[in-house]
């Protein structure tokens, strides 16, 4: 190796030649020595240049090693020969060197540099230099080195240790030092940097918390960002802590206790599940795993712990455990399948309803197994269209059983699709309907039902919503208004009424809006402009939520009743001019009651000479002349008292003690019970007999006023009953429709729960004792063979309860307007029905047998409610008949009695046709002409005299207070007036009674 070098010159003069040959054995040592230095070494001069004083170097000595560092010869470098080794120095690191070197000479320390050299191939490569600078020295030390040669000299320098700080006196004459390529190592330290960056990014972005604690303290030496995120420390909070510094002693001892753990075991540790409770997010739950980390030696240096927040997805998995337990134990069936709809689970409950258990399903499409002929086409291809198409389907199916029986289901099927739009399966939740669709076809029929009773009643009805318009009316409400259903839907309540009611109607609107429910008289407006005057029965209604919803209206007409007060109201405005005329013509008294005057004309004071205040409060007697014997007065008495009008002639006497005969008339006015409640007595003189004629017709006016005003008395309580007992059955039928309806369902319960009892009994002959001693107690025996009959009575019970509420129903059709076509035979039923209680044994009354003997009748054109109206009141007093003679023991028995050799209390009806001849060329045709209802009882009969008023007003036999005489009156004109028809008795004491009603069949 050769070593360029300008102070390798050998001084010759006073120096002998063996120094020669020493210092060329010593360079040649030194020069081996150098050639194996791993490095280039060197010698600058140095020279302070410029006012700044700018280090320049010069190399004196660079060994051949250079060139393998920089690519060019250390001769290029030497005296700066082809360039300076400042040259080759990358510019970014030349200012930060040329000051390193400037404050190391000028401290006279030794240097250490890093910097880049700029290599001849052009590539950049990193160096390591250390040097020194060396001083000048006196005399006796120059003179001693310069016995050791230059090389040995400088080695001496390079590698001897270098003083801190120099001699103050000495002048920095040049650097010593050594280069080293280092580009190898930058380039690891570059790479390790960079994994180190690669993995510190890849901890800061895990979503999971990873940190590391020393050893010793247990002190936080990394934390990542998902730490931050899940404890809720930053960085800068933990770091140089531990977990006493964070969080509360029980929890920092605890996690101590958890290193110290992993340290002593010195494996890793998993916690699936550990409870922190963390100041800033509350208490979570994580999944932690720590690792313990030793040195080289096997001594602990660190613990690397990662943990995960799986406070979530706990939740969510605790969640899907109870929605698992909810789809095994829900009611609903649950079947879940792949995407071509193969089953892959179904749940218990699929099990209860199907039959088929999850082993007979799996792998099976659910309709080529539950589906049948039953089942509907077009939803079972809609079924089909929907998973074909990935999408929900919701509807109801009917499905087969395993055993073969058919069920209705509500079905629901959702897809499943994965995080990545692909298909997975569907769930399938069916819910059995068929109790459900058997009770909507039940309430259909019922509805129809109801509906058929609400458009043939009687009554109308009309139902609105919350604002007033219409939203439901039957057939009679637009009957009696003159319009269609179709029309009235949707129009409001005050197009029915005129600009007169309508404040009052809205006023009742009001009360409705209150919850206030009352019946009142209203006027409404028909379609042609004429007037409905009609009762209202008007109930409001409400929502689940309490808010009003709207009204019901019970619609019944009563114009002829107000026409017939109107009349009457004329009748008695007329009345009073005539009694103004009969004040001035006549002499006129009234008294109440008991006899006592409360009123007298003038006619009658100028006659009898007495003031109206002397006669007030007195009786007749004051005017009694004494001529007349007590049975005279007994008989007027018997006669006013019975409502009977008297007539005849009373001698009287005035104040003055004159006697005169008067012309007397008599007549009572009866109140609603059909008694007398005050007279009116008219006197007129014998001479004039107009004036008789007169009081006889105003005696007969006021008779029919007194009849009229007590049949509409009558009618109002016979129109009043029938929306009482619309109203009853009406509140009756639902509770016993929903008792009638649960009753078989509990019949059903009863017997699933008779036999899982029966499979108890069989699984499980030997009970325990106390289950011995409750099945002795309630006497199970006896319950299980008594409750069948107990909801067997039930059913017959509500069954009976619904036939009397349609017989209430039928019954109360009172106040029809308008002939129907019924069935004169249901009329007679509800009748009889009502009247059932009468009919049955009793305390001291036997039972009262009925016959029935009914023919086959055609429906009748009618007044159906009327026509009950008179089966009411003759079977009525046909019963009271019968009753009498339980008592009285007088039965009619007779051989021309209608139900001759009766021994026992007995009522026949018999229904049968009456036909007419017409001859039609040469041939007969028989017609029905009249319908014939006999009703008969085997009581003591009716005698004759009494036959010729049995149909008058007023005119009973029975005691008082159990009868008003109007009842055959009433039924008199009804069949007779209303009808065409006739109304006969044939009776006789001891025959036994029998009234015959014919009601034409076709009226011209």
């Amino acid at each position: 190796m050769q070593i360029s070098s300008n102070s390798s010159k050998v001084k010759n003069g006073d120096r002998h030649n063996e120094d020669s040959s020493s210092l060329l054995s010593s360079e040649e040592r030194y020069k081996n020595l150098v050639a194996n230095i791993p490095g280039a070494v060197y010698r600058c001069n140095c020279e302070w240049t410029g006012s700044d004083g700018e280090l320049i170097r010069t190399m004196a000595f660079l060994s051949e090693a250079v060139q393998e560092i920089s690519g060019y010869p250390s001769s290029d470098f030497i005296n700066d020969r082809v360039r300076s080794f400042a040259s080759i120095i990358h510019p970014q690191d030349r200012k930060n060197m040329e000051e390193a070197l400037i404050k190391s000479v000028a401290t006279r320390t030794p240097y250490i540099l890093e910097y880049r050299i700029l290599r001849a191939d052009g590539e950049i490569s990193w160096v390591y230099e250390k040097g020194q600078a060396v001083c000048g020295e006196g005399d006796e030390a120059r003179e001693r080195k310069e016995g050791q040669g230059e090389i040995e000299e400088f080695l001496s320098g390079v590698v001897s240790s270098v003083s801190p700080i120099a001699n103050s006196l000495c002048q920095v004459v040049y650097l010593d030092g050594v280069i080293l390529d280092i580009t190898e190592r930058k380039r690891a330290e570059e790479k390790l940097r960079n994994t180190q960056d690669f993995l510190n990014a890849v901890l800061q972005n895990l979503p999971v918390s990873v940190f590391i604690k020393d050893a010793v303290e247990q002190r936080f030496i990394y934390w990542n960002a998902a730490s931050e995120e899940l404890f809720g420390y930053s960085r800068d909070e933990v770091l140089g802590n531990n977990a006493a510094d964070l969080l509360e002693a029980d929890q920092a001892n605890y996690l101590q206790a958890q290193d110290l753990e992993v340290f002593a075991t010195g494996k890793e540790v998993d916690i699936p599940e550990e409870i922190i409770q963390l100041p800033h997010r509350g208490k979570r739950i994580l999944h932690t795993k720590k690792v313990p980390l030793f040195d080289a030696d096997g001594a602990p240096k660190y613990i690397l712990g990662i943990s995960q927040d799986i406070t979530e997805s706990k939740k969510t998995e605790t969640e899907l455990s109870r929605l698992a337990i909810v789809a095994q134990k829900t009611q609903n069936g649950v079947i879940i399948t792949d995407a071509q709809g193969c089953i892959e689970w179904v749940n218990e409950a699929f099990t209860r309803i199907s039959g088929y258990v999850l082993e007979e399903m799996l792998g099976k499409k659910p309709g080529d197994v539950l589906q049948g002929p039953q089942t509907d086409p077009l939803t079972i291809a809609q079924l089909r269209s929907a998973l074909d198409k990935g999408e929900p389907f919701n509807q109801e199916i009917y499905n087969y059983r395993k055993d073969g029986k058919g069920y209705w289901v509500a079905l629901s099927i959702a897809p499943i699709y994965r995080e990545t739009g692909e298909l997975e399966g569907f769930i399938a939740v069916e819910t059995d309907i068929t109790d459900r669709k058997q009770a909507t076809e039940s309430v259909r029929e019922s509805e129809s039902y109801y509906r058929c009773i609400v458009e043939t009643a009687s009554e109308g009805v009309w139902m609105f919503d919350a604002d007033s318009s219409t939203t439901f009316a039957n057939c009679r409400m637009a009957e009696m208004l003159g319009y269609t259903v179709e029309e009235m839907l949707g129009r409001s309540l005050f197009e029915f009424i005129d600009d007169e009611a309508r404040e009052i109607a809205e006023s009742y609107v009001q009360r409705r809006r209150q919850g206030i429910r009352e019946r009142h008289d209203f006027q409404f407006t028909r379609k042609d402009g004429s007037h409905l005057w009609a009762i209202v029965s008007a109930t409001p209604m409400f929502d689940a939520d309490g808010e009003f919803a709207g009204v019901l209206r019970m619609i019944t007409d009563i114009s002829d009743r107000k026409q017939a007060e109107a009349e009457l109201r004329q009748t008695l405005q007329e009345l009073e001019f005539e009694k103004f005329a009969l004040d001035q013509s006549a002499i006129v008294s009234n008294t109440n009651e008991f006899g006592v005057i409360t009123y007298v004309n003038e006619q009658f004071c100028e006659l009898f000479k007495y003031s109206r205040e002397e006669l007030n409060g007195k009786t007749h007697k004051l005017v009694n002349s004494g001529y007349h014997p007590t049975d005279f007065f007994k008989q007027l008495w018997s006669t006013i008292r019975q409502g009977n009008v008297w007539r005849g002639e009373m001698k009287n006497q005035a104040k003055d003690g004159r006697l005169f005969w008067l012309d007397t008339t008599i007549v009572p006015f009866l109140n609603s019970r059909g008694e007398p409640h005050q007279y009116v007595a008219i006197r007129k003189g014998l001479s004039e007999s107009q004036l008789r004629t007169k009081n006889e017709e105003l005696a007969k006016a006021l008779r029919d006023v007194h009849k009229t005003q007590s049949m509409m008395v009558q009618n109002e309580k016979m129109v009043s009953l029938g929306q009482l007992v619309a109203g009853v059955a009406h509140e009756i039928n639902n509770p016993v429709s929903f008792i009638y309806g649960n009753v078989m369902h509990a019949d059903d319960y009863f017997q699933d729960l008779l036999k899982m009892l029966q499979l108890y009994q069989r699984e499980y002959p030997e009970p325990t004792e106390a289950i011995r001693e409750e099945i002795d107690d309630i006497d199970l025996k006896f319950l299980l063979k008594d409750l069948p009959k107990l909801l067997t009575s039930m059913k017959m019970g509500a069954e009976r309860i619904r036939q009397i509420v349609l017989s209430l129903k039928n019954f109360s059709r009172l106040d029809e307007a308008e002939q129907k076509q019924v069935d004169i035979h249901e009329g007679i039923d509800s009748t009889l029905l009502i009247l059932q209680h009468r009919l049955k044994e009793t305390a001291g009354h036997p039972k009262i047998t009925l016959v029935k003997e009914f023919g086959n009748l055609p429906r009748l054109q009618c007044y159906a409610g009327q026509l009950n109206q008179v089966f009411m009141n003759i079977i009525g007093n046909a019963i009271d008949a019968l009753e009498e003679a339980m008592e009285t023991g007088q039965w009619g028995d007779g051989e021309q009695a209608p139900i001759p050799s009766c021994p026992s209390p007995t009522l026949r009806i018999c229904t049968e046709v009456k036909y007419e001849q017409a001859a039609v060329c040469a041939d007969s045709i028989r017609r029905p002409s009249h319908i014939v209802i006999r009703i008969a009882d085997n009581g003591p009969g009716i005698p004759i005299d009494v036959h010729e008023r049995l149909f008058d007003p007023f005119f009973t036999t029975k005691e008082p207070g159990k009868g008003t005489g109007l009842g055959l009156s009433i039924s008199y004109q009804i069949v007779v007036e209303k009808h065409g028809g006739r109304l006969k008795c044939n009776s006789a004491p001891g025959q036994g009674t029998e009234f015959a009603i014919e009601i034409p069949v076709a009226r011209s």
